[in-house]
């Protein structure tokens, strides 16, 4: 994928997550693929983007649709920029 295309895909994925936000229940299980330490390492990581570290908890590994979603264009999108085409 070409770089402008990754950049879209971020910007896509952040506008569904304003729209998503606007849903009543946001809660997001994890693919069931993914370990238990996948799944803490993706909690933790949202968590120190978000600003919020004192928030992670190990035996809540939920979250919200819409954080998901921004959590991961703003990760596609800096490591887009990041990276030398």
């Amino acid at each position: 994928m070409i770089k402008k295309h990754k950049l879209l895909a971020a910007e896509l994925l952040k506008l569904a997550a304003d729209e998503f936000g606007n849903h009543g229940c946001n809660d997001f299980d994890l693919p069931s693929g993914w370990s238990r330490k996948e799944k803490i390492s993706f909690i933790k990581e949202y968590h120190k983007w978000n600003g919020d570290p004192e928030e992670f908890d190990p035996n809540n590994l939920f979250i919200a649709d819409c954080a998901a979603m921004s959590f991961l264009a703003a990760k596609l999108k800096d490591e887009t920029i990041k990276k030398k085409d």
